[in-house]
């Protein structure tokens, strides 16, 4: 019984003492800019922006590699050129959309305890493999209009499957944080509120407590 005392003592001194260093280093990172309408404003330009490079690379795919039963437009004659123009140029748009959103949430991963239940683990993990995606598509992206190739697996196969993925995890991030996402567009830049942080930013009496993660990415 001493022991099991003993140890619990020792896990909870533990976990004060992490507590007390996650709101220090929060505190450290603070920045008037980092608030849920700053995330929720570069989430609306990134999220675009990805699904403006995804829709213009289905394009591209789909007209090297057509399907029997579906027939694209061609014209104008320009068409294609405009539509990998349109590709790039918002794909390289996505890297410093990207760093600006990551420096936003920052702080948010020294949040304590880092796993609340098991619905945050899975919104953590899905968040892991979103950011993943979302740094991996645009930078190989770059990295092919350089033709420069460090890595053995196809490009091409490989860029079209992780769009799949990144569209799927930003339609999750989304949906997580739609009223946090609601709430931040529809409050003035003037308001209090507007700054505040979000209820899925705060602690929750159900889950204790419960993180939101700023909207992503879309």
């Amino acid at each position: 019984m001493r022991d099991d005392h003993s140890t619990g003592s020792v896990t909870e001194r533990l976990s004060v003492a992490l507590q007390d260093r996650s709101e220090r280093a929060q505190r450290a990172l603070g920045s008037p800019l980092r608030t849920t309408r700053m995330a929720v404003v570069i989430g609306r330009l990134l999220g675009l922006a990805f699904l403006v490079c995804f829709v213009t690379g289905l394009y591209s795919h789909l007209q090297q590699d057509p399907l029997p039963w579906l027939t694209l437009p061609t014209r104008p004659i320009h068409l294609y050129a405009w539509n990998q123009g349109i590709h790039v140029v918002a794909g390289s748009m996505l890297i410093p959309l990207l760093l600006a959103k990551l420096w936003i949430v920052f702080p948010k991963l020294f949040a304590w305890p880092p796993v609340r239940s098991f619905p945050h683990l899975l919104e953590r993990l899905s968040l892991a493999v979103l950011v993943a995606a979302a740094l991996m598509e645009p930078i190989t992206g770059v990295l092919n209009t350089l033709q420069w190739y460090p890595w053995d697996f196809s490009f091409r196969r490989t860029h079209f499957a992780l769009a799949w993925v990144l569209i799927g995890a930003m339609a999750v991030h989304i949906a997580v944080h739609l009223p946090a996402i609601v709430t931040a567009w529809r409050a003035h830049p003037d308001d209090d509120d507007a700054d505040a942080p979000s209820d899925s930013d705060a602690p929750s009496d159900s889950d204790a407590p419960s993180d939101s993660e700023g909207t992503a990415t879309r």
